[in-house]
């Protein structure tokens, strides 16, 4: 997935469970090295500057903890969760990280990929609502939804 977004030129995000998850994601990605990216958590003195960096293109790519579930928007944005199943990770903080994904007029859909060893109760009621939210957004634009598009009036 990666190397997709590497090709696309995509900013992306990879949500850890927990700091010390950070460098070790992150040493990995190192190995892709014609795109910039570094690490972010909620006590790092740089993590304004950093997520600057990401909207103004110096970054391809965050590392993060769960401090950036909210406030980042940038255009065709995609989402990685690693150990989405982590109890870190509740239902409202996973529907708020794929919250990021197509917040553009332009590109309104993105992918959110959400990695785990097993699914959850969370996982599913995420999803759900996730689901619900984007038919609700869809009604309101006029689109039709997809328990509409085949229904016959």
């Amino acid at each position: 997935m990666v190397q997709l977004w590497v090709n696309q030129q995509n900013p992306f995000l990879i949500f850890v469970p927990r700091v010390k998850d950070l460098v070790r994601v992150f040493d990995y990605l190192q190995r892709f090295q014609t795109i910039k990216g570094t690490t972010v958590h909620a006590t790092d003195p740089d993590r304004a500057e950093k997520v600057r960096d990401l909207r103004s293109g110096a970054y391809r790519y965050l590392v993060t903890t769960t401090i950036l579930e909210r406030g980042v928007t940038l255009p065709a944005l995609e989402v990685v969760v690693l150990g989405a199943d982590d109890s870190v990770f509740s239902t409202a903080a996973l529907v708020q990280i794929a919250g990021r994904v197509g917040r553009s007029k332009n590109r309104p859909d993105g992918l959110v990929l959400a990695l785990i060893q097993e699914p959850t109760l969370k996982l599913r009621a995420a999803r759900q609502q996730i689901a619900d939210l984007n038919n609700r957004a869809k009604q309101v634009a006029g689109v039709p939804t997809d328990s509409q598009e085949g229904d016959e009036n």
